[in-house]
């Protein structure tokens, strides 16, 4: 066997750079569907607290899924490249014809993920300019997916080989160590019964925005989340799923930085669990910003007590409120 030089994916948790590999090769741990909320801090799950694991788990059909791709250097140098992900129903042969367009891009828009790592150092895909990939499944019965990862460095440019060449995809993963395969199963159980994506411009004007959902007459037992995925807030704009115990009026929300002219997509959800809508049904979301007494727009702000939780209204003292977006989605 010889050891690889350079970045590589692991094709099992004990694989430490040799090839080619043996054994399973379609569960690549470094493939990681991390379902549709981001992880907290990557570098401390994926890398530290989590390297000897397999994290992965199912993805939502129709959803915002965050996949991480990790990866460890043997280079023997601080090494620069970039990580690519592409996908395939595992039905096909996976000859790269079936999946080199099949491209998951990173949440700012680009096909791969920019990366530098030390030497003898790990990198995951994972950075405030850039986040990680994402991708929304469709809903495939009786099988399922196959993600494949591909790593390309100044040393391993790595291109995509012709059909022609690979008569044998597994062994060409065994001997090429810049690539790794997961076949990943896709689920339905937690599907929203509607999503709704509303365009948000933050305009010159940057600081700390609350992100709030407010839902009037949503029957008890329902549930309520928002998600953006795009990079640039700190953090990034994200509301976890939460369950309605207020039927009247429930305030939900999060406090994000966003800065100047970030554009992004806002995605509120909506879960009914079996519950009917109640009559004034209604769910606005609005993107809040407080201004001082001495600000220009302080005349006409509002009391924020009327768009924020009660929590959010502590502390903030003279403050108001200026409503800088906002989308409704109204029940009969």
């Amino acid at each position: 066997m010889e050891k690889w030089n350079d970045v590589y994916l692991r094709a099992g948790l004990s694989d430490n750079g040799d090839y080619p590999r043996t054994g399973s090769l379609c569960h690549c741990p470094d493939i990681i569907p991390s379902g549709i909320y981001p992880v907290d801090d990557p570098n401390q799950y994926f890398l530290i607290d989590n390297w000897d694991k397999d994290v992965g788990k199912d993805l939502v059909a129709k959803m915002q899924n965050y996949i991480y791709v990790r990866a460890t250097n043997l280079a023997g140098k601080t090494q620069t490249g970039k990580l690519y992900l592409y996908y395939c129903k595992a039905s096909l042969l996976l000859y790269p014809n079936f999946w080199q367009n099949n491209i998951i891009k990173v949440a700012n828009g680009k096909d791969y993920f920019e990366f530098s790592v030390d030497n003898d150092g790990k990198v995951v895909s994972s950075d405030e300019d850039q986040g990680t990939f994402i991708w929304s499944p469709e809903m495939i019965s009786n099988d399922h997916y196959c993600l494949i990862g591909r790593v390309v460095t100044p040393d391993h440019p790595n291109p995509i080989p012709d059909v022609g060449d690979i008569d044998d995809f597994a062994k060409f993963i065994a001997n090429n160590p810049n690539y790794g395969q997961r076949n990943v199963t896709i689920v339905d159980k937690d599907t929203p019964d509607v999503s709704i994506p509303v365009e948000y411009a933050q305009g010159k004007l940057g600081g700390e925005m609350r992100i709030i959902l407010t839902c009037k007459e949503l029957p008890v037992g329902s549930a309520v989340a928002f998600t953006c995925p795009t990079p640039g807030p700190k953090p990034l704009i994200n509301l976890v799923k939460t369950t309605i115990d207020n039927p009247e009026s429930e305030i939900l929300g999060v406090v994000s930085e966003i800065p100047a002219n970030w554009e992004g997509v806002i995605t509120y959800h909506y879960w009914s669990n079996g519950y009917k809508p109640l009559k004034g049904f209604n769910i606005t979301l609005d993107v809040i910003y407080l201004v001082n007494p001495d600000h220009e727009l302080y005349k006409n702000a509002c009391d924020p007590s009327a768009f924020l939780p009660k929590d959010m209204c502590n502390s903030i003292g003279p403050k108001r409120a200026i409503v800088l977006g906002s989308h409704s989605t109204w029940g009969k």
